[in-house]
């Protein structure tokens, strides 16, 4: 069976062929996963986002020529590619075919340019074709926790990694289950007057007494698709807590329009008031085309929900976009409020970005706010609203704070 769109052995066949491999023949299976391909998508439309995977997959068949005379090679996924390759190919070969030919891609689209990243995890020895393809999957998942745009070969893992993985993969499933993801609620305040504006809207994730924290328990829940039900669960939970004060959520970036769809049918099915709710929107979703992202965002009106641009400041962050989105706050990455009461140059882009958000009747939000120094810096450069340690932890309930400087 040929998959439609890329003239590639399918999935099912892909795996027909792996059943008949005999165990005691020594083959190796390599997996390529665009990054990040649903923005291909969302931004220029499905047309063109076919033929990028078709082009994906001519040039993964033309790179694999080039180093064996012995291979097959499937559509496994919607973005996902799987190679078997039945030579003897060195670990550095298969790195140098990545590196050379398949780690950056781009495609000319009129006079604009399409640039994708990928992603690779490989696997290889003797034994059972399923087995060997979890294996090719879990260092995939390895090389996309760690940033991506990148491969990572299953030999470099320790027993105790898939074993911290499978447990951790467990306990998510059963925390899902019982929806024992609650809502904490951490304080932000005016800076001007101390006092309380909002809290922002963070999960704990209970399975029994047990707390699953820690940005691995994270990473597990978005390599496997559960960050969007765990964003809807604690979403559900905070209902109850809606009233005068604005409470922020963060949207995945991975997840966006699935999680955009899901508040929006949850507002609708229970009559939703959403004027006190913020949605963050990371500096990542800016890879969006303008016009797709100003129809995105006016949805958000049309419910009167607010938006706080994330982590302003980092990556490619853009004073454009404070000038074409209909933002309501503009939150400064905290790299540059930890340091700018002791770095001029911090504290140079704080104050710009400040200046810029004023003009624009923007609100700007600084986070990390550890002590009462940082605290008065960013209040005497016109920072309108902060959170961080020294305003309040994250607690279960809203806890009122009032904060007393000078």
């Amino acid at each position: 069976m040929v998959d439609e769109l890329t003239g590639l052995l399918s999935r099912k066949t892909f795996f027909e062929h792996l059943s008949k491999i005999p165990i005691e023949q020594s083959f190796t299976i390599c997996l390529f996963d665009i990054d990040d391909f649903k923005f291909v998508n969302f931004t220029h439309g499905y047309t063109v986002g076919d033929k990028i995977l078709k082009a994906v997959a001519l040039q993964i068949q033309k790179a694999f020529k080039l180093y064996s005379s012995n291979f097959t090679i499937a559509r496994t996924g919607a973005d996902q590619f799987g190679v078997i390759i039945f030579d003897e190919i060195p670990k550095v070969r298969i790195e140098e075919l990545f590196n050379r030919y398949l780690k950056l891609l781009e495609f000319k689209k009129g006079n604009d340019f399409i640039r994708l990243t990928i992603s690779g995890g490989v696997s290889g020895g003797r034994g059972k074709g399923e087995v060997i393809f979890s294996q090719a999957e879990n260092a995939l998942f390895s090389a996309k926790s760690a940033g991506k745009n990148m491969i990572t070969f299953y030999e470099n893992f320790a027993a105790y990694d898939m074993e911290k993985f499978k447990e951790v993969r467990y306990k998510l499933v059963q925390a899902i289950k019982k929806k024992s993801i609650k809502p904490y609620f951490q304080p932000i305040v005016s800076l001007r007057t101390g006092r309380i504006f909002g809290y922002e809207v963070l999960s704990r994730i209970f399975l029994d007494t047990e707390v699953l924290s820690g940005d691995y328990v994270f990473l597990v829940a978005d390599s496997l698709a559960l960050t969007p039900e765990i964003d809807k669960i604690l979403f559900l939970n905070a209902i109850k807590f809606f009233g005068e004060y604005k409470l922020f959520f963060n949207l995945s970036m991975k997840y966006f329009f699935k999680e955009l769809n899901t508040i929006f049918e949850i507002a609708r099915k229970y009559s939703l008031d959403l004027s006190n709710v913020i949605f963050e929107i990371t500096e990542s979703q800016k890879l969006l085309q303008e016009k797709t992202a100003i129809s995105i965002f006016t949805m958000f009106k049309e419910f009167k929900a607010g938006i706080a641009v994330d982590d302003f400041g980092a990556g490619y962050s853009n004073f454009m976009y404070l000038k074409k989105f209909p933002a309501d706050v503009v939150k400064i990455d905290g790299a540059f409020i930890k340091n700018a009461k002791n770095n001029i140059k911090d504290l140079s882009i704080v104050k710009t970005i400040v200046d810029v958000a004023k003009v624009h009747n923007l609100r700007t939000l600084a986070e990390f706010i550890e002590d009462e120094e940082t605290y008065q810096v960013m209040k005497d450069v016109g920072v309108s609203l902060g959170q961080g340690w020294f305003i309040g932890k994250p607690s279960p309930e809203p806890m009122e704070v009032k904060i007393n400087i000078k």
